[in-house]
């Protein structure tokens, strides 16, 4: 009897132990913590950050680098001391932005380069879409539609945050000498020239008639001393200039206007409180209003200079720069935009308000 009692107990327990479970209510599901965006208020550090860039020392682009450390380093009180180096000292380019992305490097002033994501062409090279300063400095902004694609799409995942954009002027490019119909995109100009390791950009300025080599900056004015490229394409009137006694030639193309971003790592981003973020994003926000303010003065000095030095300016005529526009529209934009997007191409015409090529 005792053992029958027993396996009566033991099934009772078991149903039981099936049955109570279902009958309560079940724990509700934990909320997923929100990624750590800042420092907890009240924390405290006294950091020193490195900021790069391959501006030479005298020019205007790294005067802009050193203001915006002096500037954060002043009004984070020395909780953030950010020394500034030009000339290209910790790197090239295109390195500077891997260390960034690793950690190497707290930040950086340089051009963004799409070799970790095409889509980051949306932040610097876009052809023959837009040259008009207001327009950039609306979209380069907290809110506006490049800063906010750029930061929470593309460079965010990929380690780093883009703060603004200081605009080194309209692109164009300077030659050893005056090319063959430099507005026809259908004559060989019979050059080679240096452009940026850009897809985007080789695609550009090889359906405009030039044989293209990709190569870090650093290396364009030996290359066009010893006759390895005739000339070079990037920047500005102001980025020609430095070229002043190897070319000769200015060609305002008018293909881009080109940013030049103040960038943070992303996990150095996160070291700081909100107070602080603020303070960095906000002095590059004023340095970028302060540049879109100055940059059509800035382009039509060094334009006034490149003259003064002996150069040939050549302007094209508005029909001239319609027609290259059309050209790359049907040339270069098919390969472009299955790499940037569809979706993130339409939203930049939307947000420029300009109709999208068929």
């Amino acid at each position: 009897m005792n053992k029958k009692m027993l396996l009566v107990t033991l099934a009772l327990l078991l149903v039981m132990a099936l049955i109570v479970p279902s009958c309560a209510q079940p724990a509700p599901a934990p909320a997923p913590a929100a990624p750590a965006t800042a420092a907890p208020p009240g924390t405290e550090y006294q950091y020193q950050w490195r900021n790069s860039s391959n501006y030479p020392t005298d020019s205007e682009g790294a005067d802009a680098m050193f203001r915006f450390g002096d500037l954060v380093t002043e009004r984070t009180e020395g909780r953030v001391t950010v020394t500034s180096y030009a000339d290209g000292v910790l790197g090239g380019w295109d390195a500077i932005q891997e260390m960034v992305i690793r950690g190497d490097v707290e930040m950086m002033f340089e051009a963004l380069d799409d070799a970790f994501d095409p889509r980051i062409a949306v932040g610097y090279y876009i052809p023959y879409v837009f040259i008009d300063y207001d327009a950039a400095q609306r979209l380069w902004a907290p809110g506006g539609y490049v800063y906010e694609t750029l930061n929470k799409r593309i460079v965010n995942p990929l380690g780093y945050r883009a703060l603004g954009a200081w605009c080194a002027g309209i692109g164009g490019t300077s030659t050893r000498e005056v090319p063959r119909d430099p507005w026809n995109p259908d004559v060989s100009k019979d050059m080679k020239i240096r452009v940026m390791a850009l897809t985007a950009c080789q695609l550009t300025m090889e359906s405009l008639g030039y044989m293209v080599v990709g190569m870090p900056f650093a290396d364009v004015y030996s290359a066009m001393q010893t006759g390895i490229v005739d000339g070079q394409q990037g920047g500005g009137t102001m980025q020609a200039y430095i070229f002043k006694d190897i070319n000769s030639c200015w060609l305002h193309y008018k293909d881009y206007i080109e940013p030049v971003w103040f960038s943070i790592g992303e996990k150095y981003w996160q070291m700081l409180t909100e107070e602080d973020q603020q303070i960095l994003t906000e002095t590059a926000q004023q340095i970028q209003n302060e540049q879109a303010a100055y940059a059509e003065e800035m382009d039509e000095k060094y334009m006034q200079m490149l003259k003064d030095y002996g150069w040939t300016v050549l302007v094209p005529t508005d029909a001239e720069w319609e027609h290259m526009q059309e050209v790359v529209f049907q040339e270069v934009w098919p390969e472009l935009t299955p790499v940037i997007g569809t979706s993130i191409i339409d939203g930049l015409y939307d947000a420029l308000g300009i109709p999208r090529p068929e």
